[in-house]
């Protein structure tokens, strides 16, 4: 059975696809032997253009495939059970509806990227809401909250991680600003062959080993 991580917020542009993306090919590099697939329910898209536009630079070991399409999720269950993975990182639409409810509940870990500015972190509140009821109907789930696109040095920064661990878990590693990020994406890489042992791929490569501790892997 595969082991499912649900990427959630309902806002965007606080990384959500860049660290779901970056994430993925950072599980497949350390875990070789693994299976890993991005279930993109985006009507957007971005995932699954990354992934394309990586294969055709011959950059391949993560799978794609398109889920969600009809905004509910009233498939998805069994979309996401007909996927042959070992891990499959869901990137869900910036918004908290039925689908990110459900995917929420199929989940084993969800993911709570979080951006330092008031609006992110107000916003987050709907996100944690949805993962807590998760784990109220399941106590063996996990979430784990994120410092995500955290500019260096800034007063914001700092203060985020203190006031998240006052919702809940937070991620040893911050997910910085970094151009790596998107220069990456644009190359349709991870970040751990585009700019290996950058410091962009240090926080990549760290936040991957909390998230196989969760998954138990």
């Amino acid at each position: 059975m595969s082991k499912i991580v649900s990427v959630i917020q309902q806002k965007g542009g606080v990384g959500k696809t860049t660290l779901t993306v970056h994430l993925a090919h950072e599980l497949k590099r350390m875990k070789k032997k693994l299976k890993v697939v991005i279930a993109d329910a985006d009507p957007q898209q971005s995932s699954y253009k990354w992934i394309e536009r990586g294969r055709k630079n011959d950059i391949d070991g993560v799978g794609i495939k398109a889920v969600g399409a009809d905004g509910e999720g009233k498939k998805l269950k069994k979309e996401l059970n007909a996927i042959d993975a070992d891990i499959i990182l869901i990137d869900l639409p910036p918004a908290i509806e039925s689908l990110s409810l459900r995917a929420a509940l199929y989940a084993d870990v969800m993911l709570v990227p979080i951006g330092a500015s008031a609006l992110d972190i107000e916003a987050a509140r709907g996100a944690i809401d949805v993962c807590e009821e998760a784990m109220e109907l399941d106590d063996t789930k996990s979430m784990l909250l994120i410092p995500s696109k955290v500019r260096a040095g800034t007063t914001a920064g700092k203060e985020l991680r203190s006031l998240l661990k006052k919702w809940g878990t937070v991620s040893k590693a911050t997910i910085g600003l970094r151009v790596h990020y998107s220069d990456a994406a644009t190359a349709g890489e991870g970040v751990g062959t585009y700019a290996k042992n950058s410091q962009a791929h240090k926080e990549m490569k760290s936040l991957a080993k909390e998230v196989l501790g969760l998954l138990k892997i």
